[in-house]
């Protein structure tokens, strides 16, 4: 009997939203989670355009930066700052690795 191996898909796309602090210059807090699976790298990445165009619609203005993998949104304070990011990452292969 030959074993049976199905991948249900190849690509995850993660999202990462986090805080940091600009006088610490480190990750205050955020959740990584999965947000979906797809069978190719260029479907996956057909997605991460899509909702990074999703994320970025509401929080439009002067407090906003594009990023390759997503945004970056400041606090009135210039204090915090918040990104929002999508990356696919091989499946399996565990979280994306977000800096």
């Amino acid at each position: 009997m030959i074993p049976l191996v199905v991948v249900l898909s190849a690509w995850v796309l993660w999202h990462d939203v986090s805080v940091y602090g600009v006088a610490e210059s480190q990750r205050v807090a955020g959740p990584t989670y999965e947000v979906d699976g797809y069978n190719t790298w260029a479907e996956c990445e057909t997605a991460q355009h899509v909702a990074m165009t999703k994320e970025e619609l509401p929080r439009v203005g002067p407090t906003i930066e594009r990023l390759l993998d997503g945004i970056k949104t400041w606090q009135p304070n210039r204090q915090y700052y918040t990104t929002f990011r999508y990356l696919c990452w091989p499946a399996g292969a565990g979280p994306a690795p977000f800096r």
